[in-house]
């Protein structure tokens, strides 16, 4: 995928060569977190499975190094992971934006990169982080308002990434409070 957020072959032999860690942030909806004190690399597999996102036969699952107690569990392309280990070994380090960026103590993150949504709620900690896999506008609206029944995010705090103008247009009458960055 575009926008910062892909690497060709050519780019990964190079910097492997450097001997770099690559840091890899992975932008799909098979994303889920575990808390860091039930972690287990031996069931990341398990976890996926368990909220309905297991890998597909042609994708591997991969974890992140803990982040504020949580850690980010992804399936990956097979071809993609072969490729990036066949290249920098150990040297590689995954991530997502559930767990990445500023953590407030209350409010409503929202973050569209591509066809994903990225969807965290904070109260004293995070409170729910969700990727959502988007098609069209439709699908952002469905998802937001479902989440709104809950954990009523319209009348928090909220600030929007990647895509700020696209969701500030689709958001600017749901929101009580709304930064697009």
């Amino acid at each position: 995928m575009g926008g910062g957020h892909s690497f060709s072959p050519a780019d990964v032999e190079a910097v492997a060569k450097e001997g770099s860690v690559l840091a890899a942030e992975l932008i799909t909806e098979k994303t889920t977190l575990v808390p860091e004190v039930m972690f287990d690399k031996e069931r990341i597999v398990e976890y996926l499975a368990f909220v309905g996102i297991a890998p597909a036969y042609d994708e591997v699952a991969v974890y992140s190094p803990a982040v504020d107690g949580k850690v980010a569990v992804m399936a990956i392309a097979k071809a993609c992971y072969e490729k990036l280990v066949a290249e920098f070994g150990a040297n590689v380090e995954f991530s997502s934006p559930l767990i990445q960026g500023h953590a407030p103590k209350q409010g409503t993150l929202i973050d569209l990169v591509g066809e994903v949504l990225y969807v965290r709620i904070f109260n004293g900690g995070m409170l729910f982080g969700e990727a959502m896999r988007v098609e069209n506008d439709a699908d952002i609206l469905f998802y937001l308002e479902q989440i709104n029944k809950v954990y009523n995010i319209y009348n928090t705090h909220a600030r929007a990434q990647g895509e700020k103008m696209r969701l500030a247009k689709l958001t600017k009458n749901l929101f009580t409070d709304i930064e697009c960055e």
